[in-house]
């Protein structure tokens, strides 16, 4: 990706690797190309997230904007969440070995998506039986032994947890880049377990893309609508018919 204008197909559609042993084998030439992409996404994800750039030339959105139309209340779960996968991915990289390092990435973000599943039954209980005592958060119950969960005393700022992680991930898969080109060639079991770990950043790509886009749109519907003579309003204004 070399500029701000690169196209949501060319960030969000690189192609995946197969899941058969076989085309594993004919594919070893997707790897690089792959790991390129994904580090071009997310660190370009992580600039926007950080205000001052335009999102594929349509919409410059600033971290206030953001800020505004992701409430903190809204979004505190989810900065915890990704502070804690951030930080345990920066102990990941101290792991030399390319299976071991790719097999505690697998590890830890399928300890990741448990948190989460977790915290959802435990936001679902606390909403049913306020006022119980006996229940306790669940990092508080559970042990993990690669994802970092601790007790914050504090709030974080989503947008820049956001952007933190984004950048880190781009750290993880450059870090896999210059294993890659150091051992030239992977074995089946090294692609097979990198397949699960890209599947796994990958949701969370789409899902932060997804949620920047619609800030995008949003402030888009504003701008039109300050400079509509009518005074269209945002209420009737529809964002499909331009699409």
């Amino acid at each position: 990706m070399a500029g701000v204008g690169m196209p949501a197909s060319g960030l969000m559609m690189a192609t995946p690797l197969q899941a058969t042993t076989h085309q594993l084998h004919q594919q070893q030439e997707w790897v690089p190309s792959l790991i390129a992409k994904r580090i071009a996404s997310w660190k370009y994800i992580a600039r926007v997230l950080q205000g001052g750039t335009v999102l594929y030339n349509t919409a410059l959105v600033s971290e206030n904007e953001m800020r505004q139309l992701w409430s903190e209340e809204k979004m505190q779960r989810r900065s915890l969440s990704f502070f804690f996968l951030g930080t345990s991915l920066a102990s990941i990289l101290e792991i030399p070995n390319t299976i071991d390092c790719i097999k505690a990435l697998n590890q830890v973000l399928q300890e990741y998506e448990s948190f989460l599943a977790a915290e959802a039954r435990s936001k679902s209980i606390f909403s049913i039986r306020k006022g119980n005592t006996d229940l306790k958060p669940f990092e508080e119950t559970t042990e993990y032994s690669h994802l970092d969960v601790r007790n914050m005393p504090f709030n974080l700022d989503y947008v820049i947890t956001a952007s933190t992680l984004c950048d880190m991930v781009g750290q993880v898969y450059e870090k896999l880049r210059l294993q890659l080109l150091h051992e030239h060639v992977w074995p089946l079991i090294t692609l097979e377990a990198f397949q699960k770990v890209d599947a796994r950043f990958k949701k969370i790509l789409m899902m932060v893309y997804k949620e920047i886009e619609a800030v995008a749109r949003e402030v888009m519907v504003q701008e039109l609508n300050t400079m509509d003579p009518l005074g269209l309003s945002a209420s009737t204004f529809n964002y499909d018919d331009f699409e």
